[in-house]
């Protein structure tokens, strides 16, 4: 009778150590969050994670919102982010400091219609490409330009030599783009003796004494890589004509290409980087980092200033340098 009282004494020990573990082992359905406690700055965010499907909210929505258990600090301060599944609670405190992340910086750009010049001074230096012709240049028709591009714009900011620009009937201005930075395609013309040039941006800077908008016509090459001559701006096996704007992808201000004032002595011209990268009949695409440009200034179609240009010696006649290349500020 004693054994067997003791035994049922043991069976009920046993049951109830057992009844204890089981109540101390973790529940699967017991909500629980990846964090109870979370530091953030204004403007930056942290992820909440349930294992239960739950809904979120915020005790304080001017310190930090909830959304899908991201949190967002808005304010200094402190608040409670509750997640609930039916009649479970969990909570993460959170507090918000100031600061926070630093806003990206506005990506400058250059306005073509204030009559002044001073917004060129402001832009990051790193993405700013310059050429000035030295004295013993062989064409000293421009004195100085500088290239500032976008994802949207190529500003070009140029400088001519008026001593050898005299006659304001009509004054061409060539832009050569090297659009996406091969060897591997393109041409050229005229003393812009650099190679490898895709389009080709040509209308006037004066006409009839006046200074023109720069709403160039568009040329792609059409020539064998590397080559050179004003026909292979033309697509090959077509008769052109003033009526098709002489072979122009663009004409001369048929689509806003571009745009310009003049200014101090200088013209500030602004051509419109994607629409030149899009043009289907262009065949080339824009490269995203960094192309190549040069420049070519005339007097009776006969060039007189080309830019980048080194000194006229007997090792480089003519002082013909590469082209400019141009980051671009993205």
């Amino acid at each position: 009778m004693k054994a067997n009282k003791f035994f049922a004494i043991a069976l009920a020990a046993l049951t109830v150590g057992f009844v204890a573990c089981k109540k101390d082992e973790p529940q699967a359905d017991k909500l629980s969050l990846n964090k109870t406690e979370v530091t953030i700055a204004v403007g930056e965010t942290a992820q909440l994670t349930a294992n239960l499907d739950v809904t979120w909210a915020s005790s304080n929505e001017a310190v930090a919102t909830v959304d899908a258990g991201l949190v967002k600090g808005i304010a200094a301060g402190e608040a409670n982010i509750t997640a609930k599944a039916g009649d479970q609670t969990a909570v993460c405190k959170v507090t918000v400091k100031e600061g926070g992340v630093t806003p990206p910086a506005e990506i400058p750009e250059i306005k073509v219609d204030d009559n002044s010049l001073a917004d060129w001074d402001a832009l990051p230096a790193e993405f700013v490409a310059s050429a000035v012709c030295p004295e013993n240049a062989a064409l000293l028709g421009l004195k100085s330009v500088k290239v500032y591009a976008t994802e949207m714009y190529i500003s070009i900011l140029v400088e001519p030599n008026m001593e050898d620009i005299t006659d304001l009937s009509w004054v061409p201005f060539h832009v050569y783009i090297d659009l996406d930075n091969s060897d591997e395609t393109g041409g050229y013309n005229d003393e812009h003796t650099d190679a490898n040039c895709d389009i080709l941006c040509e209308t006037g800077l004066w006409s009839e004494g006046e200074p023109c908008v720069y709403n160039p016509g568009v040329y792609r090459w059409w020539g064998e890589v590397g080559t050179t001559g004003w026909d292979y701006w033309m697509e090959p096996g077509v008769t052109h004509d003033a009526s098709d704007f002489w072979g122009a992808i663009i004409g001369d201000g048929q689509l806003p290409v571009g745009n310009s004032q003049y200014v101090d002595g200088k013209f500030e011209i602004q051509l419109l980087r994607e629409l030149l990268a899009t043009v289907p009949a262009s065949g080339f695409t824009m490269n995203n980092e960094e192309f190549g440009i040069g420049f070519d200034i005339q007097q009776s179609w006969n060039s007189v200033g080309i830019l980048p240009i080194g000194e006229d010696t007997e090792e480089n006649p003519g002082g013909h340098v590469a082209k400019m290349k141009v980051k671009i500020n993205k």
